[in-house]
């Protein structure tokens, strides 16, 4: 048959709505990331419960001729209110399920990212806003994971030098690029090959940090980073990192960087 109804548990990421009033969705569930359609405008009595952010079980009609996927039932099952208090609280959302979406859930690892994000929302819930960015950074380094692109935390990637090695740090990585350097290739890349672009210190306790970050629930990670002087230059790492796998930009992280620094001056 070319239609048939389905029904799915999972998350709304990401709405937009159309000049016609309909709502285009995507939803993150164990099966996979669905764009949903949803008809109707401000009359559908779906409409207040497929908002980012909520999760439910969903019944859908699909069309496998047309693919065509369309909401038909949603049953609310969580809503992580506590994540709409702040305008840094919504953001850091958006900025987990932009990286979500930009990197296809982990490369299809799509029961691991609903997990992941479900934990998230719930820790950010009950967080300061001035912690968003500590947890979101946590949930970056832990998304780098299994899409394997965690950096060699324990030697430099271009001569093979141990970072425990005497003077080989503090080293170095280049915004942009995803390789941790000795402070010898890092000082060479930063004067001959990249000299304009940033390249972004690291010592040994960010190491540490960094090793440690991913034994740890999101509140104790928050507690961690909190108790680290160098926690800003950690997170531009991460952050740095996140925006290479997501390969460019994340406008929602750069609208929350330029706020969030704004607010600390």
């Amino acid at each position: 048959m070319a239609q048939r109804n389905e029904r799915y548990r999972g998350l709304f990421l990401h709405t937009k709505d159309t000049a016609r009033g309909d709502r285009i969705l995507t939803f993150l569930c164990n099966e996979g990331l669905l764009s949903l359609f949803m008809f109707g405008g401000p009359k559908n009595s779906l409409r207040s419960a497929a908002l980012p952010f909520v999760l439910a079980d969903i019944e859908v009609y699909r069309d496998s001729r047309r693919d065509f996927i369309k909401l038909t039932g949603a049953n609310v099952l969580e809503v992580f209110d506590g994540i709409r208090k702040s305008f840094f609280h919504m953001q850091s959302a958006s900025a987990a399920s932009e990286f979500l979406i930009r990197t296809s859930a982990f490369g299809g690892e799509y029961q691991q990212a609903l997990l992941m994000i479900t934990l998230l929302l719930r820790e950010l819930a009950g967080l300061d806003e001035s912690e968003t960015r500590l947890v979101l950074s946590a949930f970056f380094w832990d998304a780098l994971y299994p899409l394997g692109l965690i950096p060699d935390l324990l030697r430099c990637e271009r001569c093979g030098r141990l970072f425990s090695e005497k003077n080989s740090l503090p080293g170095g990585l280049l915004v942009g690029e995803s390789s941790f350097l000795c402070r010898s290739c890092a000082e060479e890349y930063g004067q001959i090959r990249f000299s304009t672009s940033v390249m972004l210190p690291f010592d040994d306790k960010i190491l540490t940090c960094l090793h440690s970050i991913p034994r740890q629930s999101y509140g104790q990670a928050v507690l961690l980073l909190k108790s680290i002087p160098s926690s800003p230059d950690i997170i531009k790492i991460i952050e740095s990192l996140a925006e290479a796998a997501a390969e460019g930009p994340l406008q929602s992280l750069r609208i929350l960087d330029q706020t969030f620094y704004r607010t600390q001056i």
